[in-house]
This record gives C-alpha cells, structure tokens and sequence, in this order.
C-alpha cells in the first residue's frame, strides 16, 4: 500500500495567470492535456462521509465513481485517509456495474449501504514539478444526483497537489505565491447544493 501527501488548495480565478508563472518558471511542464472529469458521490443515509470529513475523523472515507470525458469508461474510487496516510483504491467498472451501482447503490464495511447523492464535473489541467504532481480545477458544477438543485463555480479554482516524496513536501507548500485553504468539493457540494456547512479552514504560513 503506497500512502502520499496530498492537498487541495482554494483559489480564485483571478490567481490564475500567478500560479502558472510560478509553475514555469520554476521548471514546471504541462503532462497531460486538459480535460473534463465527472464524479458522482455515494454516501449513506447519515451523510457519514460528509460528517466525518467536517470533523476531521480518522480513518474516514470518500466513494465515488469517476469518468473522464463523457467516455463510458469508469472507475469506482475509495478515498482513505487513515492515522499512517492518505491513499486510494481504484477498480475498474463496465457499464452494466456502473448502472447497477447507481440503481442499487454501494456497500461499504464501514458506511453501509451508500447510495449516489452529488455529481460534480470540472475540467482539469495536469502539470509536474520536481516530485510533485498538479492538478488544477476550473468551472466546477455541483449538482444534486436525484434532482434539479445545482450550483455551478465558475470563479474557483482548485488546486491539488500530491507527491509521495516525503522530505520535500514543505518546498513548495511555502513557495504558492497564494494564500492557500484546505478544501473538500464533496463538502463544499453539500454545502452548496444541500445547504450543509462545509469543512475549510486557513493554513498559517
């Protein structure tokens, strides 16, 4: 089992053109071309996932299934975030498990039954710099998986860094010429979608 560090910070749109100087000029490169990613949100009748994120428990959990590009191609993913680390389980899926799971919903030993609750789609840029991997999120649309109620964010960005090199991890967290946010978009999904309080909270530098 391979654990990372990995955070996701908030931005705004207007930070930009700031935070790509930065990556460049610090030897950065683009690695894949951007895209649009889809991801649909399970969770149980308690909202277990969301609360355990609002108040930081470990371990805890995120399920979701992801799909790039409208492609009928899926993957279900299980976010962990334990007292050793972060890190994720992935499995592909087919279509016919998509929509069964989507039907019937997910058992999770932890959570129970889980049922799809939000949907968010964003489109992504992906850069590496050093050891580090980057990912950044504009356009995002939060919306309800059952019905009409959606939220689309058209001046965030987010920003996610992950590197499993643990002696350079404060590099460059210190150097983002940003003032930096933790995020969740499931919990700001809720928020904005369901009217719950999500989980954010300033980093001191």
């Amino acid at each position: 089992m391979s654990f990372r560090i990995e955070e996701k910070i908030l931005l705004k749109r207007s930070d930009l053109n700031k935070l790509k100087k930065f990556i460049y000029e610090n030897g950065g490169k683009t690695i894949f071309p951007k895209r649009k990613v889809r991801s649909i949100y399970f969770d149980n009748k308690n909202l277990q996932s969301f609360h355990d994120s609002e108040e930081g428990c470990v371990p805890r959990k995120k399920i979701r299934i992801r799909n790039y590009d409208n492609y009928k191609k899926y993957s279900l993913e299980i976010k962990i975030n334990s007292n050793e680390g972060k890190f994720k389980k992935s499995f592909k899926i087919d279509q016919p498990n998509y929509l069964n799971k989507i039907k019937k919903g997910f058992f999770d030993i932890s959570y129970g039954t889980c049922n799809p609750l939000i949907e968010i789609s964003y489109h992504r840029e992906y850069f590496k710099l050093d050891d580090f991997r980057l990912t950044l999120d504009d356009d995002i649309l939060y919306k309800s998986f059952t019905g009409n109620n959606f939220f689309l964010d058209s001046e965030s960005l987010v920003l996610e860094i992950k590197t499993n090199n643990l002696n350079i991890i404060d590099k460059h967290f210190k150097m983002i010429p940003m003032q930096r946010s933790r995020f969740s978009k499931y919990c700001k999904g809720i928020e904005s979608v369901f009217g719950k309080p999500f989980f954010q909270r300033y980093i001191q530098n």
